[in-house]
């Protein structure tokens, strides 16, 4: 296996030049503007690595929660496993979504939102009313060929219906196999069907149906035999990549049909199902349940009459079909077809700064809990008494408790990259079960993760465990953070020194010696700095690397090392006192100068102004996040640049309050995405060269990005795209 591995990475090295060559010579035929790719399928396509397309209609539609979004991800693990990029086909907020984040495999799964089964004939209906749509076979082909993919796995095909000689119900799925070039790995058809007619109706359109393994059967999804012989049989992941390859070569436009029977020790139950599915179809045609709907009935109805058995047999053959399309989308890439079956398609990357943003700090295991806001009042968290009642404190409370990524910086960086910035994520992990699941999720994602970093020596992956209470609002909170002070120089010097960032943002759970590193490095390379205070104990942190660099005479002025900051008022006036303290900055604006400022900004505390104002020689802009409040703002006049100009952001106003945890890193995410993508913003020697009117809009904007998190369970929103931040 590992040999083969081997095998196939240099011949995907070697094919690279080949397919870079053919996208530039196909750049006429452009991607239509409703794909939204997810970055890493998007690099594994560029590269010419295998993908393979998964269906989600088998999650929405398909399997009972939480059966259904278990399965997905287990089948994308397995694919991964297997040498290929999953990518999970939806349409999500009028977009063609290829590649899912998990957030959105639980949005498909949970039944919380209604979800629309979406066949070629449904999708412009789906996206132009902006619904949550499962694509179906018929549906994710279409997607996938569109993305330049040309592997797909599923669990069974629909088919010819029984009784279509009067009802004419034929599946979408056949018409589309017919015209577009997708292979569709699957268990054969759905044995609810009428097999013979399914095979013919295949023929006429022309689609080959293969028989995978050591038998010509036609296999019957929950049956290894059908009784029926596919017209073809191949034994080998190789051979299918093949012909795949030579039906790409002769310009056909047809699909494949890769027919794998179920595995032998989940084929016993065959028997038994079948009986079921025939009183589930007796059962059907009493109640009168038709066309889109009679699958997910009779599904249903099937593992309610096995006793779940049926259920278990779908998750087998769907990771298995998952495990043999993956092999086979790896030879085809290895011949430098993982594109070539796919003729009329062409995949185009989107442009991207060459130049990455690099995010430095703090990747951990958040933990939140939220008590439950239906409870009776009598046994409602008092939330501001909470830690002093020892009864209250010491006993449960109904509620949610859900885990996730997080970690600042990892916040900060998943919500640009989310958005559309080239982003590199600089972190320690442990190397234990927490370390290993945040490296995942960051490579499902397709962030940079080659500079993370593992300490060793027992150092435990930092772990945030927040309670919120019944409005959403953050009650307390444990930190175990001690990895982060891990974090070497050394580290931080390489990823400069290979990556050349434009911009980075570094936040204060790490070391002062990481943090004089980070200004040095983005000095010497002409990066813009925007450090995030992270909280009260450790904004200071910045201020001590600033007076280690003074003190140090390796920089005359230290002023406007760091371009811009991120703190909330708690933050601010910390940080005010210390440079004061410190003798970073000299004095504080006098009464008469805050009191008229205040007039213009009423709605603004005269401690915030004052504040500003005070550390407005060293950090020449600040942005302060409000929470309910909005933000506010601080930066030099475009004609005086020793003359700042405050504003106040007004805040926008989101529908629900989940949990409040991420919507600052959100903000702050935000904000370098756009930064990052408009590089006429930061000068070559790293300083902001953008108006007060351009930085509002920019901060304004960025607080959609929060409202989003907000809203979400999760501390950065997985609805965040590209697009996120353009709507009104």
């Amino acid at each position: 296996m590992h040999i083969c591995k081997l095998r196939l990475s240099a011949a995907w090295t070697l094919r690279r030049a080949e397919l870079s060559q053919r996208r530039l010579l196909s750049s006429a035929r452009k991607q239509s503007p409703l794909l939204n790719i997810a970055p890493r399928v998007r690099e594994a396509l560029s590269n010419g690595e295998p993908v393979v397309a998964l269906e989600s209609t088998i999650i929405s539609h398909g399997m009972p929660y939480p059966q259904n979004v278990e399965t997905a991800r287990e089948v994308e693990q397995i694919v991964a496993a297997s040498g290929s990029i999953p990518a999970t086909i939806a349409l999500i907020d009028g977009r063609i979504h290829v590649g899912l984040s998990d957030g959105d495999l639980l949005r498909l799964g949970n039944g919380r939102e209604t979800v629309v089964k979406a066949s070629r004939r449904d999708m412009a209906a789906v996206l132009s009313q902006r619904l949550l749509g499962a694509t179906t076979v018929s549906g994710t082909m279409l997607a996938a060929h569109m993305a330049g993919i040309s592997v797909f796995a599923t669990g069974g095909i629909g088919g010819v219906h029984r009784g279509a000689e009067d009802t004419m119900d034929v599946s979408a799925d056949l018409t589309e196999l017919g015209r577009t070039p997708v292979a569709v790995v699957c268990a054969g058809a759905k044995s609810i069907l009428d097999l013979p007619k399914t095979l013919e109706y295949l023929e006429t359109q022309g689609v080959p149906v293969v028989a995978f393994g050591d038998s010509n059967e036609f296999p019957a999804f929950f049956s290894q035999h059908s009784g029926l012989q596919a017209p073809w049989k191949l034994q080998r992941a190789e051979q299918v990549a093949q012909l795949l390859k030579t039906n790409a070569e002769l310009g056909l436009q047809n699909g494949v049909v890769v027919a794998v029977p179920i595995p032998e020790e989940h084929a016993k139950a065959s028997v038994d199902i079948e009986q079921a599915i025939e009183a589930a179809l007796r059962e059907s045609e009493r109640l009168g349940v038709k066309g889109k709907e009679a699958t997910p009935f009779l599904l249903k109805r099937v593992v309610e009459r096995t006793g779940g058995a049926s259920l278990l047999a779908n998750i087998a053959l769907v990771k298995n079909n998952a495990r043999i399309a993956s092999q086979i989308a790896a030879s085809l890439a290895s011949m430098g077809g993982s594109q070539g079956f796919s003729t009329t398609a062409s995949y185009s990357p989107e442009t991207r700064t060459d130049q990455p943003l690099l995010v430095i700090g703090c990747a951990a295991i958040d933990i939140t809990s939220r008590v439950d806001p239906n409870q009776s009042a009598e046994s409602a968290i008092p939330e501001v008494d909470l830690l002093r009642q020892t009864k209250l404190a010491a006993t449960s409370h109904p509620g949610t408790v859900f885990t996730s990524v997080g970690g600042v910086a990892q916040n900060i960086a998943r919500a640009a990259h989310l958005l559309g910035a080239n982003t590199v994520l600089v972190a320690s992990l442990g190397q234990d079960a927490h370390g290993t699941a945040v490296a995942a999720d960051l490579n499902r994602m397709g962030m940079d993760t080659r500079f993370l970093q593992y300490p060793g020596s027992g150092a435990r992956t930092a772990i945030y465990n927040a309670l919120h209470g019944p409005n959403g609002d953050l009650v307390a909170a444990v930190a175990d953070m001690h990895i982060n002070g891990l974090l070497s120089p050394q580290q931080i010097e390489e990823a400069f020194s290979s990556l050349r960032p434009r911009a980075v943002c570094v936040d204060a759970n790490v070391s002062m010696p990481a943090i004089v590193t980070t200004l040095m490095q983005a000095r010497e390379s002409g990066a813009c700095v925007v450090f995030e205070p992270t909280s009260v104990p450790k904004c200071t942190n910045v201020l001590s690397a600033l007076l280690v660099i003074k003190h140090s005479h390796a920089v005359a002025d230290v002023s406007g090392l760091v371009h811009m900051i991120t703190p909330n008022s708690l933050e601010l006036q910390r940080m005010s006192e210390a440079a004061l303290e410190l003798g970073l900055v000299e004095g504080v604006p006098t009464a008469a100068t805050v009191s008229e400022i205040a007039k213009f900004h009423y709605s603004l505390d005269a401690s915030v102004i004052r504040n500003l104002l005070t550390l407005f020689p060293l950090f020449p802009t600040v942005v302060v996040k409000l929470g309910e409040q909005g933000a506010a703002v601080i930066s030099p006049s475009p004609r005086n640049a020793t003359r700042p100009i405050i504003r106040h952001i007004q805040p926008l106003k989101p529908s629900l309050v989940e949990n409040s945890s991420g919507a600052g890193d959100s903000l702050v995410g935000a904000i370098l995405a756009q930064l990052h993508t408009r590089s006429e913003l930061v000068s070559p020697d790293g300083s902001l060269s953008l108006a007060p009117q351009e930085l509002d809009t920019i901060v304004s904007r960025a607080q959609r990005a929060a409202i989003m998190a907000i809203e979400s369970m999760h501390t950065v929103s997985d609805r965040l795209n590209p697009d996120a931040l353009n709507k009104d």
